[in-house]
This record gives structure tokens, sequence and C-alpha cells, in this order.
């Protein structure tokens, strides 16, 4: 996360609108949420049978 932000921990799941390159790589616009939303507001896109087997399907998977 970009170091302006006013999020004062590293949170697990975020949203984010800008990535950001310098010399370094950063996110802007940084949203903190619960992972459980994911399947709330976007079902067809979080659909884990269209997911490649790694390690993203298996935390969604335990989400779920």
């Amino acid at each position: 996360m970009h170091p302006s932000t006013v999020i004062d921990h590293k949170p697990e799941w975020v949203c984010y609108n800008e990535f950001m390159l310098t010399s370094r790589n950063y996110i802007r616009t940084v949203l903190v949420i619960e992972p459980e939303w994911l399947f709330e507001v976007a079902p067809e896109y979080f659909d884990l049978d269209e997911f490649r087997s790694g390690e993203t399907k298996r935390k969604l998977e335990r989400i779920r």
C-alpha cells in the first residue's frame, strides 16, 4: 500500500483502484474488505469452477 494510506495495519484482503509504478510498486485508493463479500457482490466473477488450481483457489474455497 502507498505510504500515505491511513490504514494502520496490513490487511489480508483489500480492493484497490490504482496500481502505481515508481521505484517501488504501490496500490492506492484501498478498501479493506471481508473476502465473503466477493461472492456476494460478483458471484459470476468468483465462480470457483473456472479458477485454475492454486493458492488463490484454495483460499477462496476455504472462505466459501
